[in-house]
């Protein structure tokens, strides 16, 4: 198993995340050095984890003690900094968005194999229990065949959270790449992935960015159809994150404040609520305690653990679906304006 050396680029606010993931799975991780551009972000950091400041991006790059590059800087600069971390032999862990584009997610995998290191990206989502579960009742055939999908995220943001280079849509990449991306994801990781017949965007908010803060979808799986709504603009708190897959056998619904409850399961007959409980317990008894104590979906410890003893199961091509299903949607706002 491959020992991972990390430098860090970029120390905001997911950054605790990955800090976490690293204490949590220090047999394979060793945090080396740190580096952001806002200094005393860095120097903070540096002196409280007893770990090298470097004085440029370069220095990070060329650091022969490091083989492992994550990065948590701003969207729009993910691409082009895995290259480069790849072009020296690194490998790479990267935040979300991976990439704006599916063909820059493509070129990133073929160059990874080029130069014989791995990247890997950020979906810890797909660890929710919840998720798991419905995911082997569907692949079970427990749950028949899918009818209709609806995801539902209304969060609220406060209007300074636009005020950096999450402020325009080419650098923080609009709100579907920001906020829905997890949740999109889960929709086609469940039940396949669609393409999008057209998606309308509002801005409602944020009226001092050119980022929309509302995007309405729709879905077309050939067989059945389905509807997303992504949304910051709920007050006074985030209201709902919500996935409703209904089927020609019943009904479940995840929600929760990542989809990290089942809210909601309806099925014909006894035998079958009795088999998904047994799928349920089957999984929740396989679960490894190995979560981060933060936020909404606390799993990136258990990711960074799945790259060492799984790492298909998050190679930065398990993320091609849903980069193209948020590239599909933005072409109707390019419409749209």
């Amino acid at each position: 198993m491959t020992r991972y050396n990390v430098a860090i680029l970029g120390c905001g606010a997911i950054f605790s995340r990955h800090l976490a993931a690293i204490q949590n799975n220090l047999e394979h991780f060793k945090l080396v050095g740190l580096y952001d551009p806002i200094n005393e972000l860095q120097t903070k950091y540096t002196k409280e984890l007893n770990v090298k400041a470097y004085n440029s991006e370069d220095e990070v790059y060329f650091d022969p003690e490091v083989n492992c590059v994550v990065i948590l800087t701003p969207s729009n600069l993910h691409y082009k900094q895995a290259m480069t971390a790849m072009s020296n032999k690194k490998h790479v862990i990267v935040e979300k968005p991976a990439t704006f584009f599916a063909h820059e997610l493509k070129d990133l995998n073929s160059f990874a194999k080029k130069q014989k290191v791995a990247i890997f990206s950020i979906l810890q989502v797909r660890l929710n229990p919840a998720v798991m579960i419905v995911k082997k009742a569907l692949e079970s055939g427990l749950l028949g065949e899918v009818r209709s999908v609806s995801l539902v995220q209304r969060w609220q943001r406060p209007l300074g959270y636009f005020s950096g280079w999450r402020g325009t849509q080419e650098t923080g990449g609009g709100i579907l790449r920001e906020f829905g991306i997890h949740y999109l994801d889960i929709l086609q990781f469940l039940v396949g992935m669609p393409h999008v017949s057209h998606a309308s965007f509002f801005n409602t908010k944020f009226r001092q960015t050119n980022v929309s803060d509302t995007v309405y979808g729709l879905l077309d799986f050939e067989t059945f159809g389905g509807s997303f709504e992504v949304s910051i603009a709920s007050e006074p708190k985030n209201l709902e994150c919500s996935l409703s897959v209904m089927t020609d056998k019943g009904f479940v619904k995840l929600g929760g404040k990542s989809l990290d409850e089942i809210t909601t399961i309806e099925l014909g007959s006894e035998a079958d609520l009795k088999r998904f409980n047994s799928i349920k317990d089957e999984v929740n008894n396989q679960q490894r305690v190995n979560v981060d104590v933060q936020g909404a979906s606390p799993y990136h410890p258990e990711l960074y653990r799945q790259i060492v003893i799984n790492p298909q199961r998050f190679r930065l091509e398990e993320a091609y679906n849903v980069i193209n299903l948020v590239e599909q949607a933005y072409t109707f706002q390019e419409r749209q304006n």
